[in-house]
């Protein structure tokens, strides 16, 4: 008897890493027309510690029109909307010694203001994203959050690469299949806080396979 398998493409970049500055927008959009559908995964972190007055928001829609450009197209969201958190934050930078990737302690000059549960965004020092991760923390200690999975990366205490929590991680999105959807990052209501970083990424249901 024959077996169905589905079969996905992982990691596909919806909105690429990237600073959205306050006061404005990113789009991204995923084609799903010669597919069943998709997960998509979406991600942000705080720039800063200043509390916001209005949250950072996703909106994701099927385009009717099958437009990449989407243009005078605006429809009710097709998947709930996602909004981040607006409290104020916490930041330490990675210190004290190296933390090393496949282990889940993060060394930290501080741990003030962190607490179990929070979702903490790493970033490079400079504002890059070459180790830029997002991580939940199970406890913490004097000088170090353990997480509750591995580091992806290696944060040393030279880099002192930045964590900051109230990061947000949203449960995946299922976006149905056979049209183009349009991703919306909208950070243009928020008059006060820094810029954020953000991404999403899908794993598309491509085909099946039959053996």
């Amino acid at each position: 008897m024959a077996v169905v398998s589905p079969v996905f493409l992982d990691n596909q970049s919806v909105i690429a890493a990237q600073t959205l500055t306050l006061g404005s927008t990113a789009r991204g959009a995923l084609d799903l027309r010669s597919a069943f559908g998709a997960y998509a995964f979406v991600k942000l972190g705080r720039g800063g510690t200043t509390a916001l007055t209005n949250s950072l928001t996703f909106r994701l829609s099927r385009v009717l029109n099958n437009d990449t450009a989407a243009a005078g197209s605006v429809h009710p969201v097709g998947a709930p909307a996602l909004a981040s958190q607006i409290a104020a934050a916490a930041s330490t930078t990675c210190a004290t010694s190296d933390s090393a990737a496949g282990q889940p302690a993060l060394n930290v000059t501080s741990v003030t203001g962190f607490a179990a549960g929070d979702v903490v965004l790493v970033q490079d020092s400079g504002g890059g994203f070459t180790r830029l991760e997002w991580q939940r923390v199970s406890k913490t200690a004097a000088g170090v959050l353990t997480l509750d999975r591995n580091l992806a990366f290696t944060h040393t205490a030279a880099g002192a690469d930045t964590v900051r929590n109230k990061a947000d991680v949203f449960a995946p999105l299922w976006l149905a299949g056979g049209s183009l959807w349009e991703v919306i990052a909208d950070y243009g209501a928020a008059g006060t806080g820094e810029s954020a970083v953000v991404q999403v990424l899908a794993q598309t249901y491509s085909s099946d396979q039959i053996v």
